[in-house]
């Protein structure tokens, strides 16, 4: 392995796929610097071995201008404390990597999680975005993306050779937890979860359409909301005796418990957004392990990834005709395929395991 410093620049010095990143290099023996930006509102998260340095905090309603003003200075302060270094940056974000880009001429190696620049409503303005984005990724070392939805997006199916893809899978740890057996598929009392941050309008009509119009079920929500605001509109699932809040949990220690007590995991997440549509969340691969059908958004990468695989099922959760019809034709034996789809791919497959990307680096570097 090369002696070479990594220098992470994160877009959030808390978010924690970026720090379970940086713990990921560090424990594979790389000399680790790392660097970010924090919200006022952000929860505190830190590494396990790495001391982020703050470049800057900035309030979450903060204009665009002033955050990337922000960023740009920030980033000319990394880069003048390395200046001397023979190191390889890590940019994690398009918005670090266009500042870094526009300041030095270093190598660096460019992690994609979220397709942040699809959020912009001015097609002109999102397409000059679209190109430097592609430019990022061809003058990269390697490039990184947490979803192969991401890949396709920018490239169809013509692929670059120079990414890898390291989706958000399950940390290895998670083998120290037993996959406990599921409880009997009774189609008549199904149970139904969600686990995870409470937020998407999607989840929320699911549940209510569910509730009310099969009071024979029941709906296991497991997590915490995001915001007030969310847990204010969540509030009229009260209403129904069939929805149960359990509050937060401990990932992932209580995973297995929480699976073995549900039938379904519903995924839904908002396709209203273009960047969801492509991503790849965890769910799928909590889903696998546990071995628990998923519920997943219509057209998105992840429900063509579930009908290709058989995990699962997916709907217009927004849609309440479609959600009854879909509850009323499903049965028994088809949950008992999906879950005999799920148990044939080796739980291997669904941790984060990176040794390719590793080769792949130290054969650049």
């Amino acid at each position: 392995m090369t002696s070479r410093e990594i220098v992470f620049i994160l877009t959030s010095s808390v978010n924690p796929n970026s720090l379970k990143r940086i713990d990921e290099f560090v424990s594979r023996g790389y000399h680790v610097k790392a660097y970010g930006f924090k919200r006022d509102v952000d929860v505190p998260n830190k590494s396990k071995y790495v001391d982020i340095e703050i470049l800057g905090t900035y309030k979450n309603n903060l204009s665009y201008y002033k955050r990337c003003s922000i960023i740009f200075k920030g980033i000319k302060r990394v880069l003048y404390e390395t200046k001397d270094q023979n190191c390889i940056y890590y940019l994690i974000g398009l918005d670090i990597a266009i500042f870094f880009r526009l300041q030095s001429k270093g190598a660096y190696i460019f992690e994609e999680a979220d397709l942040v620049h699809t959020n912009i409503k001015v097609s002109a303005i999102k397409n000059i975005y679209e190109r430097i984005d592609r430019s990022t990724i061809k003058h990269s070392l390697i490039s990184v993306f947490r979803s192969e939805g991401f890949l396709k997006y920018h490239f169809g199916d013509d692929i670059p050779d120079n990414v890898h893809i390291i989706a958000n899978r399950l940390n290895v740890g998670i083998k120290d937890f037993e996959v406990l057996p599921k409880r009997p598929i009774d189609i008549d009392h199904l149970k139904i979860g969600y686990v995870g941050f409470i937020r998407y309008k999607s989840i929320l009509n699911f549940a209510k359409v569910f509730c009310r119009e099969f009071p024979q079920h029941e709906f296991h929500f497991y997590g915490t909301f995001t915001s007030e605001t969310n847990e204010r509109s969540f509030r009229v699932l009260k209403e129904y005796k069939n929805c149960f809040f359990h509050g937060s949990f401990k990932s992932p220690d209580e995973l297995n418990m929480i699976y073995s007590q549900i039938d379904l995991v519903l995924s839904t997440y908002d396709v209203s957004s273009e960047n969801v549509r492509y991503a790849e969340p965890n769910k799928i691969y909590e889903a696998i392990y546990f071995e628990t059908p998923i519920i997943v958004s219509s057209n998105t990468y992840l429900s063509e990834k579930v009908n290709r695989l058989g995990l699962g099922f997916d709907i217009d959760a927004m849609d309440d005709n479609m959600v009854v019809n879909f509850v009323k034709q499903l049965s028994s034996e088809q949950i008992d395929r999906t879950i005999e789809n799920i148990k044939k791919i080796n739980k291997k497959d669904v941790l984060n395991i990176n040794d390719n990307f590793f080769k792949l680096l130290n054969s650049k570097i």
